[in-house]
């Protein structure tokens, strides 16, 4: 049985993976919106978003059982549902993942205090990731509101989007 975890991180930890399916539901949402939308490459790239957080939270959901911790599952809320505009969502999306940034450097924060090494470490990953990925949707979201003035440039983005997908799915 490995170590158990101090109380801050383990509520923290507990509320990251609700969090974290959350982001999945939430993304799920946009994808379906983006897809009565016609956007086909973004309501695609919104699922592999989707998909990337439920690992999350199944990766947390590991090293908190690893660390002989119990999970207390915390009601997931419905997601927002409508949008306006494609940009909206994308705007969204930003938000999310500054949202999420903060949230796994506060776990981080509790790990120092408490001096829970091996969380700290677990988590170090995904602040890696989170740059990469506030990086991304914030060049995507610069790119959408360039090309978004016309109804070819929205179709060009999606597109572009739809390659990224498929580039993805053959790596």
């Amino acid at each position: 049985m490995g170590i158990s975890i101090g109380k801050r991180v383990y509520d923290a930890l507990n509320k990251q993976i609700t969090e974290e399916l959350a982001s999945s539901y939430l993304y799920i949402a946009m994808s379906s919106v983006l897809k009565d939308m016609g956007l086909n490459g973004c309501a695609s790239w919104t699922m592999l978003q989707s998909e990337e957080r439920r690992r999350r939270a199944l990766k947390i959901f590991g090293h908190m059982q690893e660390r002989s911790s119990k999970i207390k599952w915390l009601p997931i809320p419905a997601p927002k549902q409508e949008w306006r505009a494609p940009l909206h969502i994308f705007e969204e999306i930003q938000r999310n993942e500054q949202k999420t940034t903060s949230q796994i450097n506060g776990i981080c924060e509790f790990a120092n205090l408490e001096k829970d090494h091996e969380t700290y470490c677990f988590l170090t990953s995904f602040i890696n990731q989170q740059i990469k990925e506030e990086a991304k949707i914030s060049d995507l979201l610069n790119r959408f509101r360039k090309m978004q003035s016309s109804d070819l440039g929205v179709l060009i983005f999606d597109s572009e989007i739809e390659k990224k997908v498929k580039d993805v799915h053959f790596e």
